[in-house]
């Protein structure tokens, strides 16, 4: 079986798409469906029903695709092995990122994990926190970095880097209106709020909780999937929004955020570098672990 087609496979599997997977892969389209249907003429079954746009895998597809993975996985593991016996570092890490860590910890991370081994390759996947928790559960990322604490059976955490959460609005919004006391006081003004499963959410929601209030009572006025959408959005004007400091900072220090201070308490949170337990890394996780505790000073 030609790993070239098992290749293709595989990305249609995952981007739902031939179109997609063609793009990623570098290849034309006709040439994906040509890998595809060659594989489905030596199985001797059809691994994807066609429904319009919709690519959908059959029950063959799903075992090809477990298994497929498989293949991958143990070949990395070959390649990565042999490599070290030439005294290289070899092979791809697997890496996912909710927004913050994606955006504002890792690119730093990353420059001197590669800088220190550069025939490492990284396919770093962004999403929020409980979907990058769900790819590493299921053994499609080897090493994820999120915003809260899993609850996830079976999923290992090492704690990071420290944040803290602040409530912010564009400073002529803020002056235009009395100054706020307490989160009771800005029911009335208009809310942008990230979407479930960010962690920074459901830190929103536990301070909520904690003032007596939930997110029902809140004024909303866009909901967006993305600190840097809530940041900008602040920014115009369009409503307060809690977000990272560590990713707002920029804008409080240029005076185009400010920060209101009707937090009860400092809401601190941690980032987390997860794995699924008992799962055997490759050669590149177990680096990147250890750079990162070296990194934190840990």
């Amino acid at each position: 079986m030609d790993f070239r087609k098992l290749e293709a496979f595989c990305k249609v599997y995952e981007l739902k798409s031939f179109s997609k997977a063609g793009l990623e892969l570098q290849l034309s389209q006709p040439t994906i469906s040509a890998h595809v249907a060659n594989l489905e003429e030596e199985l001797g079954v059809p691994l994807f029903d066609r429904l319009g746009r919709t690519v959908l895998p059959t029950q063959a597809g799903e075992v090809l695709y477990r298994g497929a993975k498989q293949v991958f996985q143990q070949v990395g593991r070959i390649n990565s092995e042999i490599g070290l016996l030439r005294d290289m570092v070899v092979g791809d890490l697997l890496l996912g990122g909710s927004t913050i860590p994606a955006n504002y910890i890792l690119p730093n991370l990353l420059k001197t994990f590669l800088a220190l081994y550069p025939s490492l390759r990284v396919h770093l996947t962004i999403g929020d926190t409980d979907s990058i928790i769900r790819q590493v559960g299921q053994g499609r990322l080897e090493l994820g970095v999120v915003g809260s604490q899993p609850e996830q059976q079976g999923i290992a955490f090492y704690p990071l880097r420290r944040d803290e959460l602040v409530l912010v609005a564009a400073a002529d919004i803020a002056a235009a209106r009395p100054a706020p006391k307490s989160l009771k006081d800005l029911r009335p003004w208009p809310w942008i709020l990230r979407e479930r499963g960010s962690g920074t959410r459901r830190y929103l929601e536990t301070l909520l909780k904690g003032a007596g209030m939930s997110i029902g009572e809140l004024k909303v006025s866009l909901w967006v999937e993305s600190t840097e959408a809530a940041l900008q959005c602040s920014r115009a004007g369009l409503g307060v929004s809690v977000v990272s400091r560590l990713a707002a900072q920029p804008y409080l220090e240029r005076g185009e955020l400010v920060a209101l201070e009707v937090m009860p308490q400092v809401l601190e949170r941690s980032f987390y570098l997860i794995q699924r337990q008992g799962r055997e890394l490759l050669p590149a996780a177990n680096l990147f672990i250890e750079h990162v505790r070296n990194s934190a000073g840990g």
